[in-house]
């Protein structure tokens, strides 16, 4: 059976693993973690027995791992942050152990399996295709039912709490990071929000062919979900997210958004992690709430000068954000992985970096581009002057920091 792969061609977004994450694997049921550094390797065979592909791959002691059931079989997959594998070994898809002459066991490396236990937050949003269509209210014929996962402190009350949003990755593939994430806000009585704008969408509007429009849509209408929720502070609402997400995370700080679109309510913090800052609004006045980017020292995907700029020019307009450089880091340093260059994933970073003028299109690299989807000019504009090749990568210490560094700013702002 062939093995499912996406590989993305475009810059500006998350680059979603080499290995994409297939639309067969299912609801999470159980989380495991690591009990010792282990070098893997996936393999996969074709119907006569023979080897299509093996990818080798490695588990830290302490990383987590989701249980996901199969979609369409009796079957059940783990998912790591940086692969997949079968519970079970079967003719066509074999997990092996690199390095060890004794027989290891999925069991002998993967303990503390325990129930995820979360509440399924239900939000409607809309497939926008520029932020023309927001502005002049032409979107709302594009209805979607989305969905994400709420996981609330074990005591009883309103808590405040953090929206997780991801990029292009799937949602499933960050299970390590968003594990740690919740443990620690957990201790601080801090619940967790894990938006995902994938799932319930066809197969067409995922990865990068799903644009900012429509990612800022679905992180204002969380908004307004959680603001209604029971179990949550309405007054206490922060929301962080990673590459594309990130831009969502400062995108939904923009008043003439939150007005049309949440009737003025504010998220209580912002923290963008390496965004895109090449496409920003125009207008350089955000809402008057805290906000800290994150970015990587050497991010040749969404080049950390454009947000140095974009956050001097905030700065300048009154606004309270900070901006804290993670040295020696590249894109995607949430992911425990070794760095290395995907040739196929281009980037924007020789071209000239634009906004969304007041009509909602783009205005970038020294071109406006009117009348035309998000998708359209993406395309457009990466012929005219994108590049293949990039750097994605992360080490444990810049995943722990990244913990860190949300745990603290969300505390101190929530509380």
């Amino acid at each position: 059976m062939k093995k499912l792969l996406g590989i993305l061609v475009l810059g500006l977004l998350f680059f979603s693993n080499a290995n994409a994450m297939p639309k067969w694997i299912g609801k999470a049921i159980k989380v495991c973690r690591a009990n010792q550094d282990i070098d893997l390797s996936m393999v996969w065979f074709y119907d006569n027995g023979s080897v299509e592909e093996k990818i080798d791959f490695s588990l830290k002691k302490g990383d987590y791992v989701t249980l996901n059931r199969r979609t369409n079989k009796d079957q059940k997959w783990y998912v790591a942050s940086n692969n997949y594998f079968p519970a079970k070994n079967s003719s066509w898809a074999k997990l092996e152990v690199r390095g060890r002459y004794e027989k290891v066991r999925i069991k002998d490396f993967l303990i503390d399996c325990k129930k995820i236990k979360y509440l399924k937050v239900k939000y409607k949003s809309y497939t926008a295709n520029s932020f023309n269509e927001i502005f002049n209210n032409k979107y709302s014929s594009k209805p979607v039912k989305l969905s994400g996962e709420l996981y609330l402190p074990k005591k009883k009350g309103k808590f405040p709490v953090v929206y997780l949003q991801h990029g292009t990755a799937n949602p499933k593939s960050l299970i390590n990071f968003f594990q740690k994430v919740i443990d620690e806000m957990h201790k601080e009585n801090i619940a967790v929000f894990v938006g995902d704008s994938y799932t319930n969408r066809e197969k067409k509007l995922q990865g990068w062919r799903l644009g900012l429009a429509s990612r800022t849509l679905d992180g204002l209408n969380v908004l307004n979900a959680l603001s209604k929720h029971k179990n949550i502070d309405p007054n206490k609402i922060g929301i962080t997210g990673y590459s594309y997400g990130g831009m969502v995370a400062f995108f939904t700080a923009y008043p003439k958004l939150l007005d049309l679109v949440t009737d003025g309510k504010q998220f209580a913090a912002y923290m963008p992690v390496y965004p895109g800052c090449d496409v920003i609004f125009k207008d350089m006045k955000l809402v008057n709430k805290p906000m800290l980017m994150l970015h990587a020292e050497l991010d040749n995907y969404a080049p950390t000068i454009d947000c140095i700029n974009y956050v001097k020019q905030l700065q300048e307009n009154g606004n309270p954000v900070e901006l804290k450089i993670y040295k020696g880091a590249h894109h995607g340093f949430i992911t425990v992985k070794e760095t290395k260059v995907f040739s196929d994933v281009g980037s924007f970073r020789y071209c000239k970096p634009g906004y969304v003028d007041d009509e909602g299109y783009w205005v970038y690299n020294d071109k406006e581009w009117k009348n035309m989807s998000e998708l359209e000019t993406v395309n457009a504009v990466y012929k005219e002057c994108g590049r293949p090749g990039v750097r994605i990568g992360g080490t444990v210490e810049q995943q722990q920091q990244a913990v860190e560094d949300t745990v603290n700013f969300f505390k101190k702002h929530l509380k």
